[in-house]
């Protein structure tokens, strides 16, 4: 919303993403991994770790970690990627938005619409793992 405030309250993708998982699993496949954007934030070391367990791939720290920079895919988009260019690393980045849930009705009921699916997601989560479980 602070990039697009026209953007459409489905463009949140949280419901499509529970269709998605849910279609999946009915299929009969292996239910998708769930990473938590704030486990994946505050502790990236163990959340990769524990998703490439999950995936089975290699854990490699040294993936954790670039030199900050533009990539020239991002151009089209590079609005989307300012803060990834900026840093060398996952972290979390406190962000003070004009317009929240708390401010906007549009954001609100957005976020009402989304946060069942959203519940029913990061229950599913993977666990963060440390180095060496």
């Amino acid at each position: 919303y602070a990039l697009r405030p026209e953007m459409d309250a489905d463009e949140i993708g949280l419901v499509a993403l529970l269709e998605l998982h849910d279609a999946v699993v009915e299929a009969g496949g292996h239910p998708p991994v769930v990473v938590a954007s704030d486990d994946l934030a505050d502790r990236p070391e163990a959340t990769m770790a524990a998703y490439c367990r999950a995936v089975g791939l290699p854990f490699r720290a040294d993936a954790l970690s670039w030199a900050p920079g533009e990539r020239t895919e991002w151009r089209r988009t590079q609005r989307w990627h300012a803060d990834v260019a900026e840093s060398g690393g996952i972290v979390r980045r406190p962000q003070r938005y004009e317009h929240t849930v708390d401010t906007n009705d549009f954001l609100a009921d957005a976020a009402a619409r989304h946060r069942p699916a959203y519940e029913t997601l990061v229950a599913q989560r993977i666990t963060p793992i440390e180095a060496g479980s």
